[in-house]
């Protein structure tokens, strides 16, 4: 009667099954990358540059939505904040997953200031909503957005509508300003990622 294979056989058959399976991710883990002489790190590092990058688009396009239109309604300010909250979402992501936990890494002059830009950028998009959220529930309560059509000067919603509305214009610009310096001081930071390998 034929026997079927011992449990020893049967063991030594799995190990060397999962043994090969495991092959990959040993080959992976022990990879420096896609592109031979460029680190992992390297080129992660130019996938969330090319993910922020991608955001300006959004942040100019949402901009645009609302210095084109001529009033503000509600269904323009949802359009907006739809490209808004993407460019966001794509500078935003990367900066918390991956920028933050390395910023020791590496620490140099340009990677300090870039981080201090990249900080005062947030800062001041905080400020901003300080300003937006307020002239936000003043319209709404004067129901502006529904019926935007309302022979209403903005400056008289509220005794503080001026302040908020500086707020918002400083935050906005200063936001994109101290955006655009840490943008490029990435790039500079990539690049510098790169030399070695472009260079020899």
């Amino acid at each position: 009667m034929a026997m079927g294979p011992s449990f020893g056989a049967v063991a030594s058959s799995a190990e060397s099954l999962a043994a090969d399976s495991l092959a990959p991710a040993n080959l992976l883990a022990s990879y420096g990358g896609v592109i031979d002489g460029v680190t992992r790190t390297t080129e992660i590092a130019t996938l969330v540059a090319l993910l922020v990058t991608a955001s300006l688009p959004f942040y100019l396009y949402g901009a645009w939505i609302v210095i084109d239109a001529e009033v503000v309604t509600w269904s323009v300010l949802m359009h907006h904040l739809k490209f808004i909250s993407v460019g966001l979402t794509l500078t935003t992501v990367p900066v918390v997953s991956w920028m933050v936990p390395r910023l020791i890494e590496g620490f140099s002059g340009t990677v300090a200031v870039h981080a201090f830009f990249g900080l005062q950028a947030y800062a001041l998009l905080l400020f901003a909503l300080t300003g937006i959220f307020h002239i936000f529930r003043a319209k709404r309560a004067h129901s502006l957005y529904e019926d935007p059509d309302q022979d209403v000067d903005i400056s008289e919603l509220h005794e503080n509508m001026g302040a908020w509305r500086f707020r918002l214009r400083v935050g906005v610009f200063g936001y994109l300003l101290t955006w655009l310096i840490a943008w490029i001081l990435g790039l500079v930071i990539l690049f510098i990622r790169w030399e070695s390998f472009l260079i020899g």
